[in-house]
Formats: structure tokens, C-alpha cells, sequence
């Protein structure tokens, strides 16, 4: 059975900047998703708002909002989630996939940070992704 949602698993998932919603989301809301997964993420948004920053900006910003959490109830909701980054080897967003998940191992969440071949960054590896950490028919 499952912790939230009435007994129905909700998935957050997304690629590219599509990853960075599933993660605002997901940790936003954590009471309400069961499992995270970033293809090819971006997770800290402030080089994209040209160095402005304000409250809704920290709020949705998974690298600030994610270290300055401190609620007791949510932190134990955050780390009963299944939270999966894949990226690619040679993708130029890896570095920061790989602070952000030095973030949330600072805080005590479990996830698993998946480094795929090569660049991996396009559909073809994303189908892949998805079929390998949700399941499905090829």
C-alpha cells in the first residue's frame, strides 16, 4: 500500500527542463508524489532568471528551497520519496545534477543519481530511461 494519493502511486518524471518541473513538483509536494525522475535535469534555475531573485524564485528553485528546508514533517515525507536523477556522462548540465544531489544528501535524502554513456541528452535515451526506472513494453 501506498503512503499518499488513496493508495494510487503518482509519478512526477520529466526531461530536460522538463525534469526541473518534476523535481519542483515533487519536492514541493511530497506528501502528494511517491517517486521523482529527472532525465537530463536542471535544478537550479537562478542562471535563468539573470540573477534575479525573489521569495517565488527560492520556492521554486529545488538546489535553495531543498537546503533551507527544515521542517521536521517534511523532510520525512522528502525522504520517504523515491527520487531518481539520470543523466548523461558527457551531458554539460552534469555537474550541477551532481551538487544538487550532494544537496539532498546533505539533507538526508536518499535518491539515486544515475550517470548513463555517453551524452544522452535526446529522446532515444530518455525512452530508455523511462523504460528502465518505470517499466513498460518495448
Amino acid at each position: 500500500t501506498d503512503r499518499v494519493n488513496g493508495g494510487r502511486y503518482l509519478i512526477t518524471t520529466g526531461a530536460s527542463f522538463g525534469a526541473y518541473h518534476a523535481m519542483s513538483f515533487g519536492l514541493r509536494h511530497p506528501g502528494r508524489v511517491n517517486r521523482i525522475l529527472g532525465l537530463s535535469g536542471l535544478y537550479d534555475i537562478r542562471e535563468q532568471t539573470g540573477g534575479y531573485s525573489d521569495e517565488s524564485i527560492y520556492f521554486h528553485n529545488p538546489a535553495d528551497f531543498v537546503l533551507g528546508e527544515n521542517d521536521p514533517d517534511r523532510l520525512a515525507a522528502m525522504r520517504g520519496m523515491d527520487i531518481i536523477i539520470a543523466i548523461g556522462q558527457d551531458d554539460p548540465m552534469r555537474p550541477g545534477n551532481e551538487e544538487f544531489s550532494r544537496r539532498l544528501h546533505s539533507k538526508g535524502i536518499w535518491h539515486a543519481l544515475r550517470i548513463w554513456d555517453g551524452w544522452a541528452h535526446d529522446w532515444p535515451f530518455w525512452r530508455g530511461m523511462l523504460v528502465k526506472y518505470i517499466g513498460g513494453h518495448d
